[in-house]
């Protein structure tokens, strides 16, 4: 079986959606699968056994603002173009896409080879005007979470399976070795600490924990990653006067995430737009970390109030404080490891896909 692993962005940057890609492909051919990846031009390589074809592109940056989704589309017929003609000399069985933009490339794909069978894995909506149309050449629809899955089935009238994502559960590991040296370069001996990963960006949610250490008052944040929205965060956080018990990191290499990820008592996303699974907090739990999550999207499914953590209304900076507290008090009930251990491998990720398209 030869698969095509399709997605501009898997070689540019570090997401939910680049991990995905990166890890199912490594599980896959870890079990002698022809797998590759395609994917723009970029330098971000995860694995160097992965056979991986790049691509030149036009940036969503560089197209002209009709809007978000124009940009975005501007950017994957662009990719497309570059791509297709090594695309249609190939011979894939299967051919793997993650977003609606780019269902398109079915129609143009099956006019030359029409055995190729393209699976939808969604990892959020990105829906746009004609989709449904070239929604009709996709064989598999898969989505993340109970949430976008009803979602997706509402969209396009197809059966669609779940498919969650995993972690490493080798490379996200408790680590108090790291825990101890990064606490002590940053001053954070004996402190109360909340820990947030992701892209930083308003959606995310990042400002109400910075509002809410006014009120807890010996707790310290630690924020990893990068976005437009970093300069507004720490605005923020010099007007309320919390800036020191703000730590921006920045963007962290993956290899070394876990590393960070173990400076935390608790893992915080506080997300107030839709979060369709939510790939930094199974990270967190697979360093046994205890999770404060908004009730929001498919981290419903993901955080067991008896196991490894609380939910919290979105937006509600106050039930977000008390569960917080909870948590923190109630640290040794949870083993968020063990769930994720049992829940979430890429190894059950895969074992779905294949099951499911087999």
């Amino acid at each position: 079986m030869k698969m095509c692993l399709y997605n501009v962005t898997t070689t540019i940057k570090i997401g939910g959606v680049e991990t995905f890609y990166w890890e199912v492909a490594n599980e896959l051919s870890s079990r002698g699968y022809d797998v590759e990846i395609v994917s723009g031009k970029g330098k971000y390589i995860k694995y160097g056994n992965i056979p991986v074809k790049m691509f030149p592109y036009t940036s969503r940056e560089k197209i002209f603002d009709l809007g978000n989704r124009f940009k975005k589309w501007g950017e994957r017929i662009s990719f497309f173009k570059n791509s297709y003609s090594y695309l249609k000399n190939q011979k894939y069985d299967f051919f793997l896409i993650h977003k609606p933009l780019d269902f398109f490339i079915a129609y143009f794909i099956k006019r030359i080879s029409p055995d190729t069978k393209f699976v939808f894995v969604s990892g959020g909506e990105d829906f746009y005007g004609f989709d449904k149309y070239f929604a009709k050449y996709i064989d598999y629809f898969f989505a993340v979470s109970n949430d976008n899955a009803v979602k997706i089935e509402k969209r396009y009238t197809r059966k669609v399976k779940i498919l969650p994502n995993g972690v490493n559960t080798e490379k996200f590991t408790p680590d108090d070795a790291s825990r101890v040296f990064l606490r002590k370069k940053f001053s954070l001996e004996n402190k109360k600490v909340i820990v947030s990963a992701g892209r930083v960006v308003g959606l995310k949610g990042y400002q109400l924990v910075i509002e809410s250490l006014l009120e807890l008052n010996d707790f310290y944040y630690v924020l990893i990653g990068n976005g437009e929205y970093i300069d507004q965060l720490k605005k923020l956080s010099d007007k309320i006067k919390v800036r020191d018990r703000v730590l921006f990191l920045g963007e962290i290499d993956n290899n070394d995430l876990s590393k960070y990820l173990n400076i935390g008592d608790i893992f915080v996303q506080p997300s107030i737009g839709n979060e369709a699974f939510g790939i930094t907090i199974i990270e967190a739990m697979a360093c046994n970390l205890p999770v404060v999550a908004s009730r929001n999207g498919g981290m419903v499914d993901i955080v067991n109030e008896q196991i490894n953590g609380q939910l919290f209304e979105v937006n509600n900076v106050d039930d977000m404080i008390k569960k917080i507290r909870w948590v923190y008090n109630n640290k040794q009930v949870y083993n968020s490891r063990r769930f994720v251990k049992d829940n979430y491998t890429w190894k059950k990720s895969v074992d779905i896909l294949l099951e499911n398209i087999s």
